[in-house]
């Protein structure tokens, strides 16, 4: 029994971690974390693909989690370089093909520059632009990060290098893994294949009612444990539906396997996890906590609690004009209104709490009431409603949990 334990807790473990780490190294920093995985890689395997349809490759030395992205995910332009960094990031590993096994920045500059000519629909890299510099060190810099460019020397050299590059006048040297450049830009629709960008992500199901079940039951796990809150009308009726009838499902493979709750209302559904995230908050820096200053005082918006609320833009002026004496009450170098409020609303987009609109107003969304009548002052460590769409009055939620 103590065995099964063990062995249970370290599938949770590996589990979670791979939800967060897409790619792991057998000889990097998390070794300890790819050796449970390898030591469990027949339950891992068939889990993700059950359940998120996520392939997993393990080899000796490196696993990759095969990642699809939720339907409808939302996109932040913070979350994510540039396109143009995107671009060369994309013809760097395209290059690594031919790389040898070490390489510098003037030879992938000089590899990424050729590739560009010949492909049609792409800028022309040209090295002697300082702005293309710059953008292929950022791409550089995400290839390390994710194995396929080791630095030779210290990371602190290194970073040294790179930036006298993009001034025109260093060079750094790294070992190339290739094979981690083979499994990292894969999608189930190969890009010469799609027709437009969206296809890239498409996967193909059987015809039939089981294939159309996978379909279901992977959209759904997908929203779960990628998005921050999975709304009902967001759902088609046919996913609803089957949310519905196979809840205990969900809430037994999220805590059986991630070791976490679900939380269901009528609105929506939401991963409860305090370190399954890769947006703390509340957190008593200045923009979550801006963030959280910005929640409260959205909840308590009149009619805040219909999803159809908006909020013009002149009202988010005033709140930010309060919200910034707050920060500075306590501690907090603030910026200007404008600037704490672009800072606060980008997190609460990010959480699903509000939706924002062309015209610079919003929409707030339901688990925004969370956030309504938290007492004032209010301190940064303080903590909300612990229901996810909590309002006052409310009957208690039906929260679902081990």
């Amino acid at each position: 029994m103590i065995l099964e334990e063990t062995a249970r807790e370290q599938i949770r473990q590996a589990a979670r971690f791979l939800v967060q780490h897409s790619v792991l190294h057998s000889n990097g920093r998390n070794a300890k974390m790819a050796a449970l995985v390898h030591d469990h890689a027949k339950v891992l395997k068939t889990w993700f693909e059950e359940y998120l349809g996520w392939p997993l490759v393990i080899e000796r030395d490196v696993i990759r989690l095969v990642k699809v992205p939720a339907p409808l995910a939302v996109a932040h332009r913070d979350d994510a370089p540039s396109a143009r960094c995107c671009t060369l990031f994309c013809l760097l590993l395209a290059s690594a093909e031919d790389a040898g096994a070490q390489t510098v920045i003037s030879e992938l500059a000089k590899a990424v520059a050729t590739i560009s000519v010949a492909t049609t629909g792409i800028s022309v890299f040209d090295p002697a632009e300082y702005s293309e510099r710059k953008a292929l060190v950022q791409a550089i810099r995400l290839m390390t990060e994710h194995g396929v460019l080791v630095p030779v020397q210290d990371n602190a050299s290194t970073r040294d290098d790179e930036n006298r590059y993009v001034e025109s006048e260093g060079n750094a040297l790294y070992d190339v893994d290739h094979r981690t450049a083979a499994l990292l830009l894969t999608c189930p629709t190969p890009p010469t294949r799609a027709l437009v960008a969206r296809e890239i992500t498409r996967q193909s199901y059987p015809d039939t009612a089981e294939g159309a079940s996978r379909m279901r039951r992977h959209a759904i796990m997908r929203r779960l444990v990628d998005q921050p809150v999975m709304y009902f009308n967001e759902l088609p009726e046919d996913q609803l539906d089957y949310f519905r009838n196979q809840r205990p499902l969900f809430v037994r493979q999220l805590r059986e396997m991630l070791d976490t709750r679900l939380e269901v209302r009528a609105e929506g559904a939401a991963v409860i996890d305090e370190e399954l995230t890769d947006l703390t908050f509340p957190k008593d820096t200045k923009d979550p906590f801006a963030a959280l200053l910005f929640a409260s005082a959205l909840a308590e918006e009149p009619n805040a609690a219909d999803s159809a609320h908006l909020v013009t833009v002149e009202a988010l002026a005033r709140i930010a004009a309060r919200t910034a004496p707050h920060l500075q009450a306590r501690g907090i170098k603030a910026s200007s209104p404008k600037e704490v409020q672009q800072a606060a609303l980008t997190i609460l987009n990010k959480l699903r709490l509000v939706e924002l609109l062309e015209d610079g107003g919003l929409r707030t969304l339901p688990a925004l009431g969370r956030y309504r009548n938290v007492p004032e002052p209010l301190a940064p460590e303080q903590q909300p409603a612990p229901a996810l769409f909590a309002l006052p009055g409310d009957e208690e939620p039906d929260v679902i949990q081990s």
